[in-house]
């Protein structure tokens, strides 16, 4: 039961990949969004309803990603490195780039990707809307997942803008890196690259063992600003695990 709880808890966080990465200046960028989740009832196992915040800063060659208060990712180009930061435990986990699932992955991790099987399909719609200030298309996203015999389909509707000011090329290096780091999404990449623009408003419904849940997340605002000192380090005195897709909380 627990796997199939963190199971979800991977499918939210890759939800909330989706952040917006501008054009690159002097200062670095930061990004605001909300995200809100539907209460859900799995095998007698209530999960309430969650709002949170999500943030984002980017640099050059940097850039950490919040969910919440309780986790944090930090990609470091320049240090060819990934950080997984869980600050309810005070731990994190680092990841050489290019990333290597062979290496860093633990036995049991291995066998759960054996175990999986998940195919996207990303489709532009000719609707469109503006939402706040931004000129969006529609795109919808089917994502087949199965897993020891159960289907989990998932579906996605993503309005999506180019009014921005998204350097796409930046955006893709950095949504890659953050897909990569759940090997069972190693196709997603490709597939996402179809959509031209930034999702502005995502909406996720997704079925698994008999319920349904939902979730609505949008862009609040983009900042452009000199980041605080540290904002990309590893805080001090976490100490180090060892990494596992597979168990990540939020």
């Amino acid at each position: 039961m627990k796997k199939k709880i963190a199971l979800w808890s991977l499918i939210s966080i890759f939800a909330l990949t989706f952040f917006i990465f501008p054009k690159q200046g002097k200062a670095d960028y930061f990004i605001k969004k909300l995200r809100h989740t539907d209460a859900v009832t799995i095998m007698g196992q209530t999960q309430p309803a969650k709002d949170e915040e999500g943030s984002t800063w980017m640099g050059k060659d940097r850039m950490r990603q919040d969910e919440g208060t309780n986790k944090s990712t930090i990609v470091r180009f320049d240090l060819q490195k990934i950080y997984i930061i869980d600050h309810v435990q005070k731990t994190y986990s680092e990841i050489d780039l290019p990333i290597d699932f062979e290496k860093i992955l633990p036995d049991q991790a291995k066998q759960m990707m054996q175990m999986m099987k998940v195919t996207p399909k990303v489709t532009k719609t000719e609707e469109t809307q503006k939402i706040k200030d931004w000129n969006c298309v529609k795109y919808l996203v089917d994502i087949d997942m199965q897993m020891m015999g159960m289907n989990m389909p998932m579906k996605m509707e993503m309005w999506v803008s180019k009014d921005i000011g998204i350097d796409i090329k930046l955006y893709e290096k950095f949504t890659g890196q953050l897909l990569s780091l759940q090997p069972m999404f190693k196709d997603f990449t490709e597939e996402f690259k179809k959509m031209d623009g930034y999702p502005v408003l995502t909406l996720t419904s997704m079925e698994m063992m008999g319920s349904q849940t939902k979730s609505r997340e949008e862009l609040v605002s983009v900042e452009k600003k000199d980041a605080p000192a540290g904002t990309y380090d590893l805080p001090e005195g976490y100490t180090k695990t060892e990494y596992n897709p597979f168990e990540q909380k939020r």
